[in-house]
């Protein structure tokens, strides 16, 4: 069933994938004041608001966009926090002008779209962790692009990492540690 699901995603041609993938033993918080957590979420944030700053440009209607995050009480707190202050500041990369509003928080158990975004959650850390590739190369369909570069989805890594994530990311950047 979860490869139905997985297949059934691959093909929806208007659904894009924003994560960022961090190995925490190449994590550093001595170079960055924010925590793992919060560095992840600014740059899916930025990530995001960059599609839709892209898309708008493209169509030259405004697309605006809405989180939607599984719920949990501690992580609500901080990450509408870390958007408050995203909305008045922007992030390190971009400021926003096409996310509405802070997340929206729901249980996962009651809606079947934040259990597609578990599933790929799943999908990618069995790829980095296992080296499984048949749902990573599923739903790694949807991860957002320009042109053939990944651009939606870092993994953050050594530089040397030989991953699919890394390979058709470092073609758009060099976004990897040293």
């Amino acid at each position: 069933m979860i490869r139905e699901i997985a297949e059934t995603l691959s093909r929806w041609t208007f659904a894009r994938l924003f994560a960022e993938c961090v190995d925490k033993i190449h994590f550093n918080p001595l170079i960055t004041t924010s925590s793992i957590d919060e560095q992840g979420f600014e740059q899916v944030v930025s990530r995001f608001e960059q599609f839709l700053e892209a898309t708008t440009n493209k169509s030259r209607r405004q697309k605006l966009g809405l989180l939607i995050h599984d719920n949990n009480e501690t992580v609500a707190k901080k990450h509408t926090e870390l958007m408050k202050k995203f909305h008045k500041t922007g992030t390190l990369w971009t400021s926003l002008k096409h996310i509405v509003e802070t997340p929206l928080f729901v249980n996962s158990e009651l809606t079947g779209m934040v259990q597609i975004a578990d599933l790929c959650a799943y999908a990618l850390r069995r790829y980095l962790e296992n080296k499984e590739e048949e749902l990573f190369d599923l739903v790694f369909k949807r991860a957002d692009r320009v042109h053939s570069n990944v651009v939606g989805i870092r993994h953050y890594t050594k530089p040397s990492c030989a991953c699919k994530i890394c390979k058709t990311h470092r073609k758009s950047s060099s976004t990897q540690i040293e």
